[in-house]
């Protein structure tokens, strides 16, 4: 080793330095004592800095999906295909878009803030995210544009097909990012997440699970192109095509037609929730809400824009006849179908989730809801069973009669009622969502609800049908035609030429069973209740709350009028003022005027 000469200029090096630092900090000489803080102050600083720098620079470590649990409030990266992804589920406006990523070994939830652009389903990304642990449920959670990122490469490739295809060999494209172009069953409110609908051709119809708000209203008929996932839904038993509402592009060039609503068909007016819609009435304007009335009855609120309320006042529209055209939807302020003139923009309106969404929903993230179980949802639906008056659980449908496919969630009522409320019966419910721990299956609980429009008519029994087809009309209001006979224990409705009958339990002030519709073979209409004989092990049927059907009210059954000449859709066949059963107590002809 060559030593520098005596004199020489040595170069210090940064352990010389160092050298020097620790000296002074170790010299207990006061007069060097607040020097000496000074510089533990500055050391204290530039190590913290340094750690804070090294932390930020440090490649965070990549984590196989499954291996996450051991990473606990760590920093980590994940590498895994986009399934699904939803913007501001809970609406509160808090900027944040929830992924479900999946690789080779499990999924996980990323709950990405501050987000960037969001990359389509299928695509391969890398994310970067604290690893949270709530309540024994991991997910990631990430801030800012530059937590996701991808490459070209990584996106997905799109295979076009069409509904044909897809109804062929559906198993063929499981897993599959698709496009495939149609026409939409149904509206499609721009904040609507996890709502479903159909895309159709002129012969097949597919599901459509909409996992995120589309931002913009798609009207029903819409023609679209839609790109997403192929997967069997195996709580509905059918396949579907999940994508996000954002991605649905629609054909501008095709103009959806505006649903024309019938005054008689309130109870499906449901069908059309969200949608445009006309109709025409009998416009009344008091203290400024407009009503509109059909001709039999019904009404259906209007909400008009201020050009509607002008002219009203300068042409004087209180009273006449009126078309109405808007959007249409629940008017929670009124409790009844409201046309919105302006787009569905108006106050107090509502647009009612469907039977089919809700399970979609509940079947897409069913933990996530749990987490907010205060949340309100307002569903527009029917009641799938006749529901008596001590009923508290029961289920709702989709659909007001029995369909194949039909969709049905679990629900619960606050509280017994006094009356019936019949299967098929329009209902508009404000719900929350819970857990039912016994049968270990999610529940709607009921907070309030709202019945509109009618039940189904009654159907029609067959006797030959036999019980088992009896059976499914349960606790449903039915007709059945026969002649009534008092037996020891009551009245019973016989088939003629037949040892078959059915305990009936009239009304009071019955018509069936009066003088004059005695041994008469009617038309009658009840409940049918199902109960064990008391006796015998078997199963029978009765007729509650039952008479013979008299449509028109005036005391004389259809079947009756039907067969002696009356008119069984008037009180009074001949109008000559006198109602046709006193016509037919005094002996008079239907059809004469002067009697």
């Amino acid at each position: 080793m060559t030593m520098p000469k005596h004199g020489a200029h040595v170069k210090p090096t940064m352990a010389d330095a160092l050298k020097d630092i620790m000296l002074k900090i170790t010299d207990d000489n006061p007069a060097t004592r607040g020097q000496k803080l000074w510089v533990m102050f500055a050391l204290s600083l530039f190590l913290v800095a340094t750690l804070n720098w090294y932390a930020m620079v440090r490649e965070p470590q990549i984590v196989d999906i499954e291996d996450l649990i051991q990473h606990k409030n760590e920093v980590v990266l994940v590498e895994g295909e986009v399934i699904s992804w939803i913007e501001d589920r809970y609406g509160n406006g808090e900027d944040r878009v929830d992924l479900v990523i999946e690789d080779e070994t499990g999924v996980i939830q990323v709950r990405w803030y501050s987000t960037g652009e969001i990359p389509p389903i299928g695509t391969n990304v890398t994310v970067m995210g604290d690893v949270v642990d709530y309540n024994g449920r991991f997910y990631l959670q990430s801030t800012g544009p530059g937590a996701l990122y991808w490459e070209t490469s990584d996106l997905p490739e799109l295979m076009r097909v069409s509904l044909t295809d897809l109804a062929i060999a559906p198993e063929n494209y499981v897993g599959e990012i698709v496009t495939v172009n149609g026409f939409i069953s149904e509206s499609v409110n721009p904040d609507a997440t996890y709502t479903s609908a159909y895309i159709t051709d002129e012969a097949h119809q597919m599901q459509l699970l909409i996992q995120s708000a589309p931002s913009v209203w798609i009207e029903a008929d819409s023609k679209i192109e839609v790109t997403g996932m192929i997967a069997y839904q195996e709580t509905s038993l059918r396949w579907a095509l999940m994508t996000q509402g954002p991605t649905i592009l629609l054909d501008r060039s095709h103009s959806p037609q505006i649903k024309m609503l019938e005054w008689a068909g309130e109870s499906t007016w449901s069908y059309e929730s969200g949608s445009m819609v006309s109709m025409a009435g009998t416009v009344s304007i008091t203290d400024g809400q407009w009503t509109l009335s059909g001709p039999n009855g019904n009404d259906i609120c209007i909400l008009p824009t201020d050009e509607d309320v002008s002219n009203a006042e300068t042409q004087g529209y209180n009273g006449t006849t009126y078309e109405a055209t808007g959007r249409l939807m629940w008017n929670d302020g009124r409790s009844m179908w409201c046309i919105d003139a302006n787009n569905g923009n108006g106050t107090n309106l509502i647009d009612p989730m469907s039977a089919m969404s809700m399970q979609a929903m509940l079947s897409a993230n069913p933990a996530s809801m749990l987490l907010t179980p205060d949340k309100q949802y307002t569903l527009s639906t029917f009641m799938q069973y006749s529901f008596e008056p001590l009923d508290t659980e029961g289920y709702f449908v989709d659909s007001q009669t029995y369909t194949f496919g039909q969709t049905r969630v679990a629900m619960t009522f606050p509280t017994t009622r006094t009356e019936w409320i019949e299967a098929g019966q329009g209902i508009v419910a404000n719900v929350t969502v819970s857990w039912d721990d016994e049968k270990m299956m999610m529940r709607l609980m009921v907070d309030t609800y709202q019945l509109v429009g009618e039940p189904p008519s009654p159907q029609t029994l067959l006797w030959d049908a036999g019980a088992t087809q009896w059976g499914y009309a349960k606790n449903q209001f039915v007709l059945l035609d026969g002649k009534a006979a008092m037996h020891d224990d009551g009245w019973y409705l016989e088939r003629p030429g037949s040892s078959q009958s059915i305990k009936l339990n009239v009304q009071l002030n019955a018509i069936g069973t009066d003088s004059l519709h005695e041994n008469q073979s009617l038309t009658w209409q009840g409940r049918l209740r199902q109960f064990e004989h008391p006796t015998d092990l078997a199963l029978i049927f009765s007729l509650d709350n039952a008479d013979a059907l008299d449509e028109d009210g005036d005391r004389l059954a259809d079947s009756f009028e039907d067969a002696t000449g009356f008119n069984s859709n008037t009180v009074d066949s001949d109008g000559d003022g006198i109602n046709d059963r006193e016509e037919m107590e005094e002996g008079t002809g239907p059809n004469n005027d002067n009697s």
